[in-house]
């Protein structure tokens, strides 16, 4: 149980005149931010791995660049479009 809904604190809901309103727990697969990182992870991890197989130096600063360059208006709203639907599928 979180602090927000603790025997201590459903009280004072009553006592400050508050409607509590609780938000989903984590759920990434709602959250259009995820996806995106979720593919700039996918080809950092990708580029580590071929460098450390083939014995080469690895630049992390340069593949964290390389791997935020790809996120593209289309991707944003791809994903974007994406947690929609799952939204609207639960409801």
């Amino acid at each position: 149980m979180t602090v927000h809904k603790g025997k201590d604190v459903k009280p004072k809901y009553t006592e400050y005149d508050l409607l509590p309103i609780f938000n989903i727990g984590y759920s990434p697969s709602y959250n259009p931010i995820e996806s995106c990182f979720s593919q700039c992870k996918r080809l950092f991890v990708r580029e580590r791995l071929r460098a450390l197989v083939n014995c080469e130096v690895f630049d992390t600063d340069l593949h964290i660049r390389r791997a935020l360059a790809k996120i593209t208006r289309e991707l944003v709203q791809g994903c974007a479009r994406k947690s929609l639907a799952l939204l609207k599928a639960v409801n």
